[in-house]
């Protein structure tokens, strides 16, 4: 199996439609996942996820994200 500065390659496939390399590694030490996507666009972009539970989806953390990154009078942002 490939490594590569700590991590470990786990698939190797490409995806003809978008001529894109997709490689997915996994750290070694923490097991983070990581997919990289390769091809010839000149955008680069990049990304970071958590899996994060949830205990309901009624929909409060997202109010009071926007509630907070809003501001206010008294807390302007």
């Amino acid at each position: 199996m490939k490594q590569l500065y700590g991590f470990e390659l786990i698939q190797d496939t490409t995806i003809p439609e978008l001529n894109t390399r997709a490689r997915l590694w996994r750290h070694i030490a923490t097991g983070a996942q990581l997919l990289s996507l390769e091809n010839d666009d000149e955008n680069k972009v990049f990304s970071i996820n958590f899996r994060t539970p949830w205990d309901d989806s009624t929909g409060v953390a997202h109010i009071m994200e926007h509630s907070v990154l809003c501001g206010s009078q008294k807390y302007p942002v």
